[in-house]
């Protein structure tokens, strides 16, 4: 028989779960509808570098679990990873390894576009850079906190920049009024396929039970919907 403090335990879990998983959701929404992105970008960069980090403590809690381990303590999350993104990737993504998982092939190829984008450091930095102190980088600049760093703003510009310029008839849409919203939409669509292939990487190791059973029972709870969902059906890059 399941126990109050167990059942209570389970609700949590699954609560974070649907927390990460509408907070990226909601971001990626905002991506898509963003014109542009100095303006924009600090809404989606709050829900996708929250939901992001949910997610990525929570990978780190449950393969603790997975081993043996109790749940890592709240100060030893916030010491050592905090709301840092990027820095919660590169503890968590190794744990991805932790099990073969029922589909090995699948995950090692999804490991492989993963980690052979070019353009999801970038984008993890500026999630990093904004949730960890970043979102305060103009208020602490008014505070007499002078800041020489790039703004987490300034970080997303750079990488959406960089998409256009890869790509030479996007860069020729978006330089032009007539074409800007249609090129835009096409820019969006390409920072949302990096940043939905990047969290279907860690759903399918939970669901395939490469960081442990419990993970697998609650991969679900996970899932990405909307523009998000269509996104890893479609396979934008």
């Amino acid at each position: 028989m399941t126990s109050q403090a167990e059942l209570r335990w389970s609700l949590a879990l699954i609560r974070e779960c649907n927390d990460a998983a509408i907070l990226f959701t909601r971001g990626l929404e905002s991506v898509h509808s963003m014109r542009h992105d100095y303006t924009d970008s600090v809404v989606a960069m709050s829900l996708l570098a929250l939901g992001a980090e949910k997610m990525l403590k929570l990978t780190i809690g449950l393969h603790e679990r997975d081993q043996g381990r109790d749940w890592p303590a709240k100060k030893d999350l916030r010491d050592n990873i905090g709301h840092q993104v990027r820095k919660g990737d590169c503890f968590a993504r190794p744990l991805l390894d932790t099990h073969p998982g029922a589909a090995p092939g699948l995950l090692r190829d999804m490991k492989m576009h993963v980690e052979a984008d070019p353009t999801l450091p970038a984008l993890l930095d500026a999630l990093d850079r904004f949730g960890d102190a970043g979102r305060f980088h103009h208020l602490d600049f008014l505070a007499g906190a002078t800041r020489h760093d790039e703004s987490p703003q300034g970080l997303w510009e750079q990488v959406t920049t960089a998409i256009a310029i890869g790509n030479p008839a996007l860069l020729a849409e978006i330089s032009t009024v007539e074409n800007y919203d249609h090129g835009r939409l096409r820019l969006n669509a390409a920072v949302i396929g990096v940043l939905v292939q990047w969290w279907e990487l860690y759903l399918a190791a939970w669901r395939t039970g490469a960081i442990g059973n419990e993970a697998k029972r609650y991969a679900r709870e996970l899932t990405l919907t909307g523009i998000a969902s269509a996104a890893a059906s479609r396979g934008l890059r």
